[in-house]
């Protein structure tokens, strides 16, 4: 029974990460039919901006830089990179962003070294008893942060907002035709997937330790847990990646941690193919 309790937690910290880089990805596809796979990295820069020097700096103040970094290079990569090119192929703006990845990846390599660095919790090592579960101060942390940045992504999304972001994704001329400032929107959606990212980054560097390459195996992962739950749906995705975390945990607890990444493609794959729109999505067009 201790064994089963740990891995629901350790399951739920680590969904709760990829949730957080699933809701970026499905923010901007329910409006756009936009993947941004330079999440991961940009989740990888905001880790080395929090955690990788000016310890002197107050921790709220280098996460703050780290999340309005991860935003700007959201925003600017949509400005500069992909709109132009998602105007005439969607598919190729996706495949832009990968390349994006790995060219941030490898700047980053440039600069702080490919060596693995170790990433201290703001929150310390301590850890907490109850009952049969002990769970650590950060992974509190990470649950904590992720329900109120999820619910604060519902309460937008019940909004009027919301309903312009759905209005986009179901015919974007007309809702430029009903007033909507789609390109404004836009941005804001790509600034909002940043905070995500950002997030993610500065949560997951105390668990993983900093590595250029972290933000790949997360972006893929997380990808495979909003395609889980059903990319056309935010909350979909979110729950999606939650279930695939905690899939991941039973796996390595009771199977083999060696052969996770197996379980997390394997998934993908029998999703494609048994259930193309998520076990909890709606079928949906994809725009490529």
């Amino acid at each position: 029974m201790e064994t089963f309790v740990l891995l629901v937690a350790g399951g739920l910290v680590t969904g709760c990460i990829y949730a957080l880089i699933a809701a970026g990805y499905a923010v901007l596809y329910t409006a756009t039919g936009f993947v941004n796979f330079a999440l991961g990295a940009q989740a990888m820069l905001a880790g080395y901006i929090t955690y990788a020097g000016f310890e002197d700096v107050p921790f709220l103040f280098r996460a703050v830089v780290a999340i309005v970094a991860s935003v700007v290079v959201s925003v600017l990569s949509w400005i500069v990179f992909y709109r132009r090119v998602s105007e005439q192929d969607m598919l190729a703006a996706v495949i832009m962003s990968f390349g994006f990845s790995i060219v941030l990846a490898e700047v980053v390599q440039l600069v702080a070294g490919g060596v693995p660095l170790p990433a201290r919790s703001p929150v310390g090592s301590g850890r907490h008893e109850l009952g049969p579960l002990s769970i650590s101060s950060h992974s509190i942390l990470v649950l904590v942060v992720s329900a109120l940045l999820f619910a604060l992504l519902a309460t937008v999304m019940s909004s009027r907002g919301g309903a312009t972001v759905r209005a986009m994704f179901q015919d974007r001329e007309m809702a430029e035709t009903l007033g909507v400032a789609t390109n404004r929107m836009t941005i804001v959606l790509f600034a909002a997937s940043g905070v995500f990212a950002g997030a993610a980054g500065i949560l997951t560097a105390p668990i993983l330790s900093l590595s250029p390459h972290m933000g790949t195996r997360l972006a893929l992962i997380a990808f495979v847990g909003a395609i889980l739950g059903g990319l056309g749906s935010i909350r979909s995705a979110i729950v999606g990646a939650i279930i695939l975390g905690m899939l991941e945990a039973f796996f390595a607890g009771y199977i083999s941690p060696d052969w996770r990444a197996t379980l997390v493609f394997g998934v993908f794959v029998v999703i494609l193919v048994l259930k193309p729109a998520g076990v909890l999505g709606r079928v949906a067009a994809v725009k490529v």
